[in-house]
């Protein structure tokens, strides 16, 4: 009898344990709450006919119950605010849960791939300043919180509660070497700009395609809805053969299966704005990066939906040079043109050096995504977003005018006495080498080759060394191609 009253002490312990209102785990020491928009504090564990209570800063919000335990508390706006608070929560006047150092100030989510979940401590050995750096990431007001959670048994159900149990992280020289390296980046430059509180929540995931991060909902189109159903199918040669299509070589690759896993919680956690740097499993060896800007663009459309905000920016990275890829050359185009999505910039990396699929120069990564968040979200004047962006070209008897946007400071040569890497066809899918010269905001293009240009195109190649137009600031121009159809996306054939 005392081995089954054992039995039933542990059972009613557990159940009682388990009955204790607690927040989610997304709210934990260190947490960054975003500031001048209405906080959603939620949690789980409540008894039917609970009165549940938060307090932050000294006032007492009501918690509604909803289905299966779970409640939630809604805090109106607050600005950003840097001293450490406790937020606490209360089951009929007896406290269950409380957590310490809890700012206000501005959240960003980063994902993608390799290249964003990328370590600070990774820099260390291929990038000298690396050090100096890191000796100078004591900033207690940048906090980061990694959710490392596996894709579900059932990936096509959304989880209800993170499984990793990880703290917000706050930045130290020690901390800061396990964070995201492009995204830690980017935190200092907006805290030191603005000196609020900053937090970075990181759900990247490496060697994985777009479709994982898309919400399934996203998946509208007629040509984005063929994707969803061949891999529901498990059609997944089809899926691979498709124009734009995608290999799916795990779990983890079907449409929505990291967005169910990692990020759907999370649109009740408010944030600044998305941070996206991928498409490197899109482009690979047989991989076909065709009609990307479209999965792009569903994307940002699902995460804002989810979110509820049509104006949340979408700071994203395009892919530097990698010499064996001929397929980033046609999605840094589909890049760039993913830029007619409203309210979203592309930091430029071209012109950084490194032949490795997983670069160590971060550091300007992370400052140029912070351009253009300053710059656009933040509405900084003197800031410069980007480098220049093709707009349009013109025929001007043998030769293209081309225009550019971003121009601040003027057009210039990085280096070298002329242009390099502009090239121009008559429209017979050969390119030719040509001549450029800046004149005021434009470059003229001509080439002896071609009588009658029809498309120009810059830095379009796996590893264009040497592009050197950049603008007043310094920052480099995009690769661009005028005819996105007269793009390379596939290795060609190798010569016996």
């Amino acid at each position: 009898m005392k081995y089954f009253g054992l039995v039933f002490l542990l059972i009613t312990s557990a159940v009682s344990a388990e009955a204790v209102p607690r927040f989610a785990k997304i709210f934990a020491d260190h947490a960054v709450l975003q500031r001048e928009k209405p906080i959603s504090i939620f949690g789980s564990g409540a008894e039917p006919g609970s009165k549940i209570e938060v307090q932050f800063g000294g006032e007492i919000y009501s918690a509604t119950i909803v289905e299966d335990g779970k409640w939630r508390a809604n805090i109106p706006a607050l600005v950003a605010s840097d001293e450490g608070r406790r937020l606490e929560l209360r089951e009929n006047g007896v406290v269950t849960q409380t957590i310490a150092d809890v700012v206000v100030g501005d959240v960003w989510l980063a994902a993608g791939q390799s290249n964003m979940q990328f370590r600070v401590s990774g820099m260390l050995k291929g990038l000298p300043e690396t050090k100096a750096w890191i000796d100078g990431a004591d900033r207690n007001q940048i906090r980061f919180r990694r959710v490392d959670d596996k894709v579900l048994a059932e990936r096509n159900s959304e989880v209800t509660e993170l499984a990793t149990p990880e703290k917000w992280a706050v930045m130290t020289p020690v901390t800061v070497l396990n964070f995201s390296a492009v995204a830690a980046v980017f935190a200092f430059e907006i805290e030191r700009e603005l000196d609020v509180p900053v937090g970075i929540i990181d759900v990247s995931w490496g060697g994985k395609p777009i479709e994982p991060f898309i919400p399934r909902e996203a998946f509208a189109t007629p040509f984005l809805e063929e994707i969803r159903n061949l891999a529901d199918a498990e059609k997944l040669d089809e899926l691979a053969k498709l124009r734009g299509g995608v290999i799916i070589r795990n779990p983890q690759g079907y449409p929505g299966a990291i967005f169910n896993a990692r990020m759907a919680l999370l649109p009740s956690f408010g944030v600044r704005g998305f941070l996206w740097y991928q498409a490197e499993s899109n482009a690979g060896t047989g991989e076909d990066p065709r009609e990307y800007r479209h999965k792009m663009a569903a994307l940002f459309s699902g995460w804002r939906g989810r979110w509820q905000d049509e104006a949340l920016p979408c700071y994203f990275v395009q892919l530097p040079s990698y010499p064996p890829a001929t397929g980033w050359i046609r999605v840094r185009e589909e890049q760039r043109r993913a830029l007619e999505i409203p309210n979203t910039g592309m930091a430029v990396v071209i012109d950084l050096p490194g032949d490795d699929i997983h670069p160590p120069m971060k550091i300007p990564v992370g400052n140029r995504l912070a351009r253009l968040a300053l710059a656009g979200t933040y509405q900084r004047k003197n800031i410069v977003a980007s480098g220049p962006m093709f707009q349009k070209f013109e025929v001007d008897g043998e030769a293209a005018e081309v225009s550019f946007s971003g121009t601040d400071g003027g057009l210039k040569i990085s280096n070298g006495d002329e242009l390099k890497w502009f090239e121009l066809t008559g429209g017979d899918g050969v390119w030719h080498s040509a001549k450029a010269k800046i004149k005021g905001e434009q470059v003229f293009v001509k080439s002896d080759a071609v009588s009658n240009p029809v498309a120009v195109r810059y830095a379009c190649a796996t590893n264009p060394r040497g592009g050197n137009l950049v603008n007043g600031a310094g920052l480099p121009a995009s690769p661009f191609c005028s005819d996105l159809e007269m793009l390379p996306w596939v290795d060609p054939p190798k010569k016996k």
